[in-house]
């Protein structure tokens, strides 16, 4: 009966954020709308804030605000997870989604870890996959998802990154908010995937412009991409603004049998989920100052809460403060790549090479999370 009433009030906030964000947005477009004629042109933001880093803002409403006790146990021993990446089999009628659980980087360049002792497990191919290349696809009868694929590697080195726009925003936001994850991920023959719409949306984004529905879409997407495109299993991160912010943390939480790390740039966490394995992935929140990242709630609060949620059971969390307001953190592009590539899936030493502090380098904006 409580997870009931928890659903309910869950769509209600959601209904209500979205009616929020429809009364404040100006020239935002519908969610829905297929991208692919308008591939490489200027994202359509709405909600600009009132930041001080250099990245129009779109507007996020997600449901409540207050911080959650972590949803989980701690991690598991390094010895006790497999070690060797994997594609797992579908149990017989079940599918992939239900199976457990600046354009430079601001640093000194680091270089990709792509080992370590814990393993991610990928789910299997169960669809026709698409060909990774530049442009704007229809998958699984989704259509308006964006890809931007650099030349394939001869061995399996490429990182992937699932990137989600804010409410009101197109699928070419990252060209605005997440330039030099884009360079990166091109750079070294990776795939970034943009959805436009969704296959179901609920409160996972707040506004229902993402939702659970599509975690299916996720895991065909990066299943083919190791498959087809030499993406490394352990090289798969997430990111994302405001709604897509909310989702991006999401994301990590529910598929972090595979998501090696995320860095929401105003979002978090507003509700407690439950981890889909014992391995937590390793988190960078992006956010403007308490007061002034608000839509609807402060996304001070629910970057706090994932946080909070995150390093509990034992993960890694950078938090960055840029002082501005609503998905102000286009400035700090540059050092979420560079967290990215620091950490790959099982990294060693666990959690982070940056326990004793962040590299030289890294925006002074951010600090390791210490509880």
């Amino acid at each position: 009966m409580r997870r009931v009433i928890a659903n309910a009030t869950a769509l209600v906030l959601a209904a209500s954020l979205a009616l929020g964000c429809s009364s404040e947005a100006s020239g935002g477009v519908d969610e829905t709308t297929d991208d692919s004629t308008d591939s490489n042109g200027p994202p359509i933001l709405a909600n600009p804030g009132s930041g001080t880093q250099n990245g129009t803002q779109p507007g996020a409403q997600p449901p409540g605000s207050s911080p959650t006790s972590p949803p989980g146990a701690g991690s598991q021993p390094v010895s006790e997870l497999p070690t060797t990446p994997s594609l797992q089999a579908p149990s017989p009628g079940s599918s992939p989604a239900t199976q457990p659980a600046s354009e430079e980087p601001s640093g000194a360049g680091t270089q990709p870890a792509t080992s370590g002792a814990i393993a991610p497990v990928i789910p299997a191919v169960t669809e026709e996959c698409p060909t990774f290349q530049t442009g704007t696809i229809t998958f699984m009868g989704l259509g308006g998802i964006q890809i931007v694929a650099g030349a394939k590697p001869a061995s399996a080195t490429a990182p992937m990154v699932f990137y989600w726009h804010g409410t009101g925003s197109r699928s070419s936001e990252f060209g605005l908010m997440a330039g030099a994850v884009r360079s990166g991920v091109e750079s070294e023959g990776g795939v970034l995937v943009s959805f436009q719409g969704t296959t179901g949306g609920d409160a996972l984004s707040g506004t229902s412009v993402f939702g659970r529905g599509d975690l299916e879409l996720v895991d065909q997407l990066a299943a083919c991409a190791v498959r087809d495109h030499n993406v490394d299993p352990r090289r798969i991160y997430t990111t994302g603004c405001s709604a897509g912010g909310l989702f991006a943390t999401n994301l990590a939480v529910l598929r972090s049998e595979y998501i090696a790390a995320a860095a929401p740039n105003s979002g978090g966490l507003t509700f407690p989920q439950q981890f889909q394995s014992e391995y937590t992935p390793a988190l960078m929140t992006v956010h403007g100052a308490p007061g002034r990242d608000v839509v609807i709630v402060d996304f001070s609060n629910t970057s706090r809460t994932a946080d909070t949620t995150f390093s509990g059971r034992g993960g890694f969390v950078v938090n960055c403060n840029h002082g501005g307001g609503h998905c102000g953190g286009a400035g700090l592009a540059g050092d979420i790549w560079e967290f990215f590539e620091a950490h790959p899936y099982g990294v060693e030493p666990q959690p982070s090479p940056w326990t004793s502090g962040l590299p030289a380098g890294f925006s002074s904006e951010c600090e390791v999370f210490g509880g």
